[in-house]
């Protein structure tokens, strides 16, 4: 009988630190590079209201989703797509019942500040000598809509041309941008806030209505394995509640879809199957 009663004794004891030890844990956090400026302040913010610490990993969406699988390990994701939340989803690593939508973004090019090479729309890129970079779209969304975007919108002798330009297919958006602020490329295929993140160093050029094929439907999930769900929600309340979207209005994300199409002048599909070939860079 005492046995019993020292093994449920220590039975309760392992429950109790096990718990303590994970509401001490910060809450970790997945999330894509394209939101990693308004990120920053939210988690910020939120450690300020609330006190609860938070550690947050940026990266191709892609590349988050493997280290979510393979580690087993985070509370949040957030990504730039409803099509990157299914795959999680589908790949099981999302808590029912918990995604939400959070912010929208419209892919657009983006040059240095001044505009020295003088890019006044898409087709400027297949000029001969222009440094390109893309990011890689077997990884990143905006990768995605880039290649989509050029398929749909230039000639195959433009793509070729294109293509010739491209310098580097960088393996997250904020990695991407960096080859811009540090001259290492004369024009991106980006977002329509970057020249909002570096208002100094960026400016932002517009796509035709026709040329642009969707918009990104950024989303917020609990992650299956969190072991502080309580505070993952509490968390996920604070990204899309009126403070939070403060935050990314200050990024020039946009709050609705409609906001989008207002801003792109024309309404568009959100999200959306995968728009790129796996083999797109090899081709």
């Amino acid at each position: 009988m005492k046995r019993i009663g020292l093994i449920s004794l220590i039975a309760l004891a392992a429950v109790f630190f096990s718990i303590v030890g994970h509401a001490g844990e910060p809450l970790l956090v997945f999330c894509g590079a394209a939101f990693k400026q308004p990120m920053e302040d939210v988690v910020k913010a939120f450690k300020e209201k609330t006190k609860i610490n938070v550690t947050a990993t940026y990266g191709g969406v892609g590349t988050l989703l493997s280290q979510i699988i393979l580690t087993k390990q985070g509370d949040v994701l957030v990504v730039p797509s409803e099509y990157v939340m299914q795959q999680a989803k589908a790949k099981g690593v999302i808590l029912p019942g918990s995604v939400e939508s959070l912010a929208y973004v419209v892919p657009a090019i983006n040059v240095q500040k001044g505009n020295p090479k003088n890019i006044k729309g898409l087709a400027d890129l297949a000029r001969p000598s222009l440094r390109v970079a893309i990011a890689n779209p077997e990884l990143v969304f905006t990768g995605m809509l880039s290649v989509e975007i050029i398929q749909h919108s230039l000639t195959p002798e433009q793509i070729g041309q294109l293509k010739k330009n491209i310098v580097t297919y960088p393996e997250d958006f904020n990695k991407l941008a960096t080859t811009l602020i540090l001259g290492n490329t004369d024009v991106i295929m980006g977002l329509n806030n970057l020249s909002e993140w570096y208002p100094n160093k960026v400016e932002t050029i517009k796509l035709k209505p026709e040329e642009v094929r969707r918009i990104g439907a950024g989303q917020v999930a609990v992650l299956k394995n969190s072991r502080n769900v309580p505070e993952a929600k509490q968390f996920q309340a604070f990204m899309v509640s009126s403070e939070g979207q403060k935050i990314f209005a200050r990024y020039n994300y946009f709050p609705t879809p409609e906001d989008a199409f207002k801003w792109v002048g024309a309404k568009k599909p959100v999200g959306g199957e995968r728009p790129a070939p796996m083999d797109w860079k090899k081709n």
